[in-house]
């Protein structure tokens, strides 16, 4: 009780109050404030060289200075401020005990550094600053601002420099494909026997939203069409971010096919730009970005390999029931991917003609008026690896 009398007392009207011996308590050399890995404040200084003192005092607050605490013991030299926060400004004082009473004069106030930092919405502009350190003995040779940068370091980098009198604040942009970073504060002293790290700061890039899954269902191949379907499920709740389809044939660096946007909870990709002449394999793999445009997601890739076609052919009906509604069409039938000709011809027995067309979905359906007997046609088409028949023949129609 005694004791905590007498400090409160000195803390009101700080005095040096002399030894017996007339000799002042010595006050201690070398003191920081510094930020652990928890995020405590930690303050540490060099045990008083005067050899009665048997502990410390400490003290806080700025102008108006009030008891913190008591640490006794002349070589106990650390305290970890738990219940203050490292993301505000605190000043501390140190004074030497001796076991008589006695008490040296208060150390200069010294405090901590706070970092803040922040990236704006959509941005990647990172932008940082902080408080100079107060109450160094020697002074600040530099600070420091260091980084460590997700997922591209491995440990702090130094990211900016500058001497006690330089601007305590700097800006950067991440890193293309980095995301988040975190930051802290480093300051050394002059005589570079005191360093003092400030608080930790993460700062993530924002964004609107980002689709929940980003995947490719189905890869089929059809070498009969020469065309391959890419089937792939959409996030409705969605709305932000382009898809991009991307493609890769037997091995080659992945390309962008298609760029889309939709609502609907899937989307059906064709691909004509295919090779039908040899086996292929055909691979695909799907990204999204956030509704920022940045931070592409990338689906896994599923692959189909694309056989050779069959060797084209054509069937062709020998007789058509003139007016029935179930046997009555004459339509050729191509097997095999077709090019861009298809023309078909029908005569009858004087020699005129009595049909045409270059729709390969369109048939001859004669009517009942037709006359019965047979038909000579003339069907000339061009298949996908550029050769070009010609079939003919004779095509009987009853009733």
């Amino acid at each position: 009780m005694r004791r905590t009398k007498l400090i409160l007392l000195l803390l009101a009207a700080p005095l040096i109050i002399a030894a017996q011996d007339n000799t002042p308590v010595a006050l201690c050399t070398e003191w920081v404030a510094t930020v652990d890995d928890s995020q405590h404040i930690v303050l540490q200084w060099s045990p008083s060289p005067d050899p009665r003192a048997v502990g410390y005092i400490i003290s806080i607050g700025d102008t108006v200075h009030t008891y913190y605490a008591t640490i006794n013991g002349r070589t106990n030299t650390t305290l970890v401020c738990r219940d203050h926060s490292a993301l505000e400004r605190h000043f501390y004082g140190l004074i030497v005990f001796t076991d008589e009473e006695e008490y040296s004069a208060m150390t200069p106030m010294f405090g901590n550094m706070v970092l803040t930092a922040e990236i704006p919405h959509c941005d990647t502009k990172v932008s940082a600053s902080w408080n100079p350190y107060s109450g160094m003995p020697s002074g600040i040779e530099r600070y420091s601002l260091m980084g460590l940068i997700e997922p591209y370091s491995d440990d702090y980098i130094e990211l900016y420099s500058t001497d006690s009198a330089g601007t305590m604040a700097y800006s950067f942009d991440l890193p293309e494909g980095a995301t988040r970073v975190q930051l802290k504060v480093r300051a050394v002293s002059k005589d570079l026997h005191l360093v003092s790290f400030s608080n930790t700061v993460n700062v993530e890039r924002g964004t609107v939203d980002s689709a929940a899954f980003v995947k490719i269902d189905t890869v089929d191949a059809d070498s009969l069409h020469s065309l391959v379907l890419v089937q792939m499920p959409i996030d409705t709740a969605f709305h932000g971010g382009k898809y991009t389809l991307w493609r890769s044939i037997d091995g080659s660096p992945w390309d962008p096919i298609v760029s889309f946007s939709t609502t609907s909870p899937r989307y059906t990709y064709t691909d004509r730009d295919v090779m039908p002449f040899r086996d292929s394999l055909y691979c695909y793999q799907l990204s999204v970005v956030d509704g920022c445009g940045m931070n592409p997601h990338f689906s896994k890739s599923r692959c189909a390999v694309l056989p050779e076609p069959p060797e084209p052919a054509c069937y062709i009906p020998n007789a058509v029931v003139a007016g029935d509604a179930d046997n009555g069409l004459f339509l050729p039938v191509v097997i095999g991917p077709m090019g861009d000709l298809y023309e078909l011809t029908i005569y009858n027995r004087e020699g005129l003609q009595v049909f045409h067309t270059t729709d390969p979905e369109a048939g001859w359906r004669p009517d009942a008026s037709t006359p019965q007997g047979a038909y000579v046609y003339s069907l000339h088409v061009r298949y996908i690896d550029n050769r070009i028949k010609t079939h003919t023949g004779t095509v009987l129609v009853l009733k």
